[in-house]
């Protein structure tokens, strides 16, 4: 029986925001466990930056299994690896166990989300395609606005562990729905080209480049925030923090996309770059929580005027490229988006240890300023010019 472009859709949804959503859960509630918190802030960036490294080795390779296997069985091995690493994070230490879950997590992320976007390239014809996959990764925002909240309500109210036995639980009704709407293991056939391609193309490094820091400049916060707020802040409090961020990206981003088009990609992606530098000084000065507040906000308004240019951009990316792909353009994205997230929280978390929360933030808000204005230099313009 073949699987509607709808049904595989709705998988792959599935699939995207349960990852993100385990993504979000751990944020309030890793950097406080025990056995994180006598290691210290280096070893907490590195527990973040490990799901982001496991994911990108993951996704080198996933792509081959999917040519040859189709994306059924890597999308049922995702899901169960990542039940089992969820159960993982829910013993609570010793630290190696908890970095063990976190590659795992990573591995069974990259899997996923390679496998998730081919069941939609395999099932969807090339002109739908890009809307489609857009409307898959639009769950990965709304998993990473209700993890953070949810975990720190679920943390007050019963215990650090709870957060991920609901996630267990979720990636388990992913993996029953999976068996159930996709009976067989389509491939794609029309869309040969790789991310490597669209890499070739010139300007899709200072693309690379700006996805990276959209992604890092919210990674960065995530394993040194709720340390630094310690007591003055309850669970459900940092909870709401990210959560706020991940809300003003959301919002932001249709308004931002409405702007695309008419507006030169350098002008947006300069104002996120300036709003990245000043997101992070306000965090780092910040002496009351609710200017903390102000500083996340401005993280997820920051965000999307960078990712918002950046992913019509790469798309375009994708169809200059030979041949044509769009799978290819995805599959950067990921990978720039994944080494985003190894690097903020590394860059963070070395430099809390080494030099204190405040001073960290400055030096991150002028590392991630530099990068991202180096990028505008070779910015490509947009097929329909600037």
């Amino acid at each position: 029986m073949d699987v509607s472009p709808g049904r595989a859709t709705a998988v792959a949804a599935a699939v995207l925001f349960t990852d993100m959503l385990l993504h979000g859960l751990a944020i309030p509630v890793l950097p406080l466990l025990p056995a994180v918190l006598e290691q210290g802030s280096a070893a907490t960036g590195i527990l973040f930056a490990s799901y982001a490294v496991a994911m990108i080795v993951s996704t080198l390779f996933a792509g081959r299994i999917v040519d040859r296997r189709g994306p059924k069985m890597p999308l049922v091995a995702g899901l169960v690896v990542l039940t089992g690493a969820t159960l993982l994070f829910s013993a609570g230490g010793p630290y190696w166990l908890l970095l063990l879950a976190r590659f795992a997590q990573g591995i069974a992320g990259g899997m996923s989300w390679v496998a998730a976007l081919s069941l939609i390239a395999a099932t969807t014809g090339f002109e739908r395609r890009g809307q489609m996959m857009g409307v898959a990764l639009s769950t990965i925002s709304l998993g990473v606005l209700v993890g953070p909240p949810l975990a720190g309500f679920l943390v007050d109210a019963f215990g650090a562990a709870s957060p991920f036995y609901v996630a267990a639980a979720v990636a388990a009704l992913d993996l029953a729905a999976l068996l159930c709407l996709v009976p067989g293991s389509p491939r794609q056939t029309d869309d040969p080209a790789g991310p490597l391609a669209v890499l070739k193309v010139p300007g899709s490094s200072a693309i690379v480049v700006t996805i990276a820091i959209g992604a890092a400049v919210l990674a960065a916060v995530q394993p040194v925030l709720p340390g630094h707020l310690g007591g003055r802040a309850s669970s459900t409090a940092i909870g709401l923090l990210f959560g706020v961020a991940a809300l003003a990206g959301i919002v932001a981003n249709p308004v931002v996309g409405r702007f695309v088009a008419g507006t030169s990609p350098r002008v947006l992606i300069g104002a996120g770059v300036a709003m990245v530098a000043a997101a992070l000084l306000v965090i780092g000065w910040a002496g009351n929580l609710w200017q903390t507040g102000v500083g996340m906000a401005l993280l997820g308004l920051s965000s999307a005027l960078l990712l918002a240019p950046a992913t019509t951009l790469m798309s375009e990316q994708g169809f200059r490229s030979q041949p044509p792909t769009l799978g290819g353009s995805f599959a950067l994205y990921n990978l720039a988006y994944a080494a985003g997230l190894a690097v903020g929280p590394l860059l963070t978390g070395f430099g809390v240890q080494e030099v204190g929360f405040t001073s960290a933030m400055v030096i991150a808000a002028g590392v991630l300023a530099v990068f991202g204005s180096l990028s505008l230099v070779w910015m490509p313009r947009p097929s329909s010019g600037e």
